[in-house]
């Protein structure tokens, strides 16, 4: 696959687009299946959250994949550049076909473990069944993502995820209005995501045969099966980490009332939307960082963080306005109720304030991971976002009564530590390089 210049923007747009999109596969399925029964928008969300977890196993070899390849990229080392893609692909086909097995032969049991009511057991067990047979997809597509970005190529996979998507929805219609049928509305619900998924895969696959079939097809080197794993690992247990600590906080603001998690869960919508171009850039930064360092260019490297960051700043800044301005008028698309509207629009004012220091801790937190300093993020994550984001959620919210403000401004200062922390860690860090 040819070289090119690496510029943030081009990289960044296409993965936000790309994110956008893979986000709308869990809001189509929800909708549709909405239109037929509750009782399926509750087994089939139950579902989801657990393969969410499962996926953060293919995120593993995608990070180590991305960190591994920009290096090789900048050092011009073709020959590496083969054996880690080859390396990356078959560890995606390993874990995805394990966790097909593993959760088709034992979703019954599974589904137990949830602990859902008796009534959701059947048509989550129907979806989860299905569902499993796209999990080998999904790795493979997970890792394309991540060797395309790592060639700038980030605009391949965002068409396919915009291509797939509508496949996926127009597939959703037709099962709900009853033209296409073959299993029950539930599993065809599954079989039309799982269809769109083994398209996705098959997509990016022939696109990267045509563009370099050596690269796919070259053998691994053991060495580099190892280091995708040990880059990976810490990179997937953050993330991990993150969702564990959400759900905490989620049971937090349940005590102070079923009024107070609407009002969070409407003001989230908004948010994920707003962190898509900081995230993007962040992940653009971490790319661009790996080929300055394994060019050997760590000055380029720290301009391009810093540069990063502004731009991300820029983009937080100018949605935070929008989100400002227009907020409370776009909360009401959800709710009337205005107890709920209120709460909802501080907590979506906080956030913003909050989007601001999450900015510089993806950022730095990337560049870090592209120079291979992958266990210090995920230390000071760990750390800070449970005894701070968690641990002073609670005291502020609930035993201080100061409620979700108190939560969010708990939110704030763990981003704004972790900043600091990762900061300083880059800072050093880009120094020892030079």
């Amino acid at each position: 696959m040819e070289k090119k210049t690496y510029q943030v923007w081009a990289l960044a747009v296409p993965i936000a687009f790309e994110s956008f999109f893979q986000m709308l596969f869990g809001f189509a399925d929800t909708y549709v299946l909405g239109q037929y029964a509750d009782r399926a928008v509750a087994a089939a969300g139950y579902v989801n959250q657990f393969l969410s977890i499962v996926l953060l196993m293919f995120r593993v070899v995608a990070a180590g994949t991305s960190i591994l390849l920009a290096q090789a990229i900048g050092a011009d080392d073709d020959e590496k550049q083969g054996s880690i893609c080859g390396a990356a692909f078959w560890l995606a086909a390993v874990f995805g076909l394990t966790a097909f097995f593993v959760i088709f032969l034992l979703k019954d049991s599974i589904i137990y473990i949830l602990r859902m009511d008796q009534v959701l057991w059947k048509p989550a067990a129907e979806y989860l069944g299905v569902m499993s047979w796209g999990l080998f997809f999904q790795a493979l597509f997970a890792i394309f993502t991540s060797i395309f970005r790592s060639y700038g190529k980030a605009v391949f996979t965002s068409a396919i995820s915009i291509a797939v998507n509508i496949w996926n929805i127009v597939g959703d219609i037709l099962v709900v209005k009853g033209y296409l049928h073959i299993c029950g509305t539930v599993k065809d619900v599954a079989l039309v995501t799982v269809s769109a998924n083994a398209a996705a895969a098959v997509a990016a696959f022939a696109i990267f045969l045509m563009r370099d079939r050596d690269k796919i097809m070259g053998r691994p080197r053991q060495a580099d099966l190892r280091e995708i794993l040990r880059l990976g690992v810490p990179a997937a247990g953050e993330s991990c980490s993150y969702k564990c600590s959400q759900m905490a906080v989620t049971m937090i603001i349940g005590i102070l009332g079923t009024e107070a998690l609407t009002a969070r869960i409407y003001a989230m919508n908004f948010s994920y939307m707003m962190v898509l171009l900081p995230n993007s850039i962040a992940t653009a930064a971490g790319i661009i960082v790996g080929v300055h360092i394994g060019a050997d260019r760590p000055k380029e490297a720290e301009q391009t963080s810093y540069a990063c960051i502004r731009k991300g700043t820029a983009a937080v800044a100018v949605l935070g306005v929008v989100l400002a301005i227009f907020g409370r008028r776009l909360l009401g698309i959800f709710t009337d109720n205005e107890n709920i509207l209120r709460m909802a629009y501080i907590v979506l004012l906080m956030d913003i304030v909050t989007m601001f220091a999450k900015n510089v801790n993806l950022t730095f937190g990337n560049s870090l991971r592209a120079v291979g300093d992958v266990n210090y993020p995920v230390v000071i994550s760990v750390i800070s976002m449970w005894g701070i984001g968690t641990g002073l959620a609670w005291v502020l919210g609930c035993a201080f009564r100061l409620g979700l403000p108190g939560i969010f401004a708990a939110f704030l200062l763990d981003e704004a530590l972790r900043s600091y922390l990762l900061w300083h860690r880059w800072s050093g860090r880009i120094i020892r390089v030079r």
